[in-house]
């Protein structure tokens, strides 16, 4: 998009030093990609900065130290590549069904060096696998039955993390044997960053 600011000099401010590479270079390959494939809606580089790849970084706190994630409907990466972007301590499994969504989501890794496995499969056909620290979702529905799922794959202390809003909140907290604890997205009036935790008993 020329005549825009680049990547790096949005991002600043934000990330620094290899992060904010690793973010700079996955901006300009989701905004290469989507010429082609429609992998995300924006309409500026600021937008992409903005809307979705700093909305994925809120989650960042919640990655301390190492572990593992798992990104269930992966799409464009969001958010899970940004997170293991700043987060290079973590690794993780990419989910995703589409072929052209997961090649792109292959070349990300690989570019950008990450430690992510991309796996082309929807999240109810996953086999078998180590528990998750982090199950993240953005953008993908049925939450009842994800986090059904997702249940018997969390460590003990795992959590799953949904990008939702104010009313999908409400249908999170209706949701039984779960505790749910959220906070406002930065930049959207009714965005939530719901976290859930297993309640057992």
């Amino acid at each position: 998009m020329s005549g825009e600011r680049d990547f790096a000099d949005l991002l600043a401010g934000h990330v620094e030093g290899a992060a904010l590479v690793r973010l700079a270079r996955y901006a300009e390959l989701v905004e290469r990609w989507s010429g082609r494939h429609n992998l995300v809606r924006f309409s500026s580089r600021e937008e992409l900065v903005q809307r979705h790849i700093l909305d994925a970084l809120a989650a960042t706190p919640l990655l301390r130290g190492t572990g593992s994630l798992l990104d269930v409907g992966s799409g464009a990466g969001l958010p899970g590549v940004p997170l293991l972007a700043v987060r290079p301590q973590w690794g993780g499994v990419l989910l995703e069904p589409r072929q052209k969504r997961w090649a792109f989501l292959k070349t990300v890794v690989r570019e950008l060096g990450l430690e992510a496995e991309v796996l082309r499969s929807r999240y109810q056909d996953l086999g078998e696998s180590p528990p998750f620290d982090l199950v993240t979702v953005r953008a993908v529905g049925g939450h009842e039955e994800l986090l059904e799922w997702a249940r018997n794959r969390l460590t003990r202390v795992g959590e799953v993390v949904v990008w939702t809003t104010i009313d999908g909140e409400a249908a999170l907290e209706a949701v039984s044997g779960w505790r749910v604890l959220s906070s406002q997205l930065p930049g959207l009036d009714c965005g939530r960053l719901a976290r859930l935790q297993p309640c057992f008993t």
